[in-house]
């Protein structure tokens, strides 16, 4: 692998949360107490109506607030500042710092930081879209979606990175294909989670 297994965590996790971000920024403000109680179940949130989670969500206290979640963005991206290119970087590192400043900017941002990354070269765009995917995976099953669309395009993911060594993914994620649930999934992250621990 051209990059190290401790950066390529970062991409991911930078994916994730990017991901866990655009998918909130489209939901919020919640209105239905509904939806609202069945996503605060889904992520284990102490709210139980729309109000509540609106309130959560914009509590620079809570973990699953804009803010925290950004700031985890934010973390990731200082990790990767030799990884990145110089230009990606400091566009990156412009737009972080200023929606960290001004929470209400984080959902204008969330989608450029996207775009940024994904242009960079094809091994950081490969371990952001696994962060990406595995981040909807993980709501979709949470909220009881439809996941073959992710799945799909999930297993492109899977297969590249196979060609690059990472082979031992193949059990878990044949087991994920024929039970797409909570524990199938769990299982393959763990075993990502491992890989990235392993020494590059």
């Amino acid at each position: 692998m051209i990059i190290l297994n401790s950066n390529a965590q970062n991409i991911y996790w930078v994916g994730r949360y990017l991901s866990r971000i655009q998918h909130l920024c489209g939901q919020f403000p919640f209105q239905d107490d509904a939806q609202a109680l069945q996503y605060a179940h889904a992520f284990c949130l102490p709210a139980f109506n729309a109000c509540s989670l609106n309130e959560l969500i914009l509590s620079n206290d809570q973990p699953a607030s804009f803010l925290q979640q950004f700031e985890c963005v934010k973390n990731n991206i200082q990790d990767l500042r030799g990884v990145l290119s110089v230009q990606a970087y400091s566009e990156l590192k412009q737009m972080v710092d200023t929606a960290t400043q001004n929470a209400g900017l984080i959902c204008t941002v969330v989608d450029e930081c996207s775009d940024i990354l994904e242009a960079e070269n094809e091994d950081i765009f490969l371990f952001f879209s696994l962060g990406q995917y595995f981040e909807n995976l993980d709501r979709e099953i949470r909220l009881n979606q439809d996941v073959n669309s992710t799945i799909n395009s999930l297993s492109v993911v899977i297969e590249l990175l196979k060609s690059k060594g990472w082979d031992s993914l193949d059990e878990a994620w044949q087991h994920l294909l024929a039970h797409p649930n909570a524990n199938s999934f769990y299982q393959l992250n763990d075993q990502v989670q491992c890989l990235f621990e392993v020494d590059a």
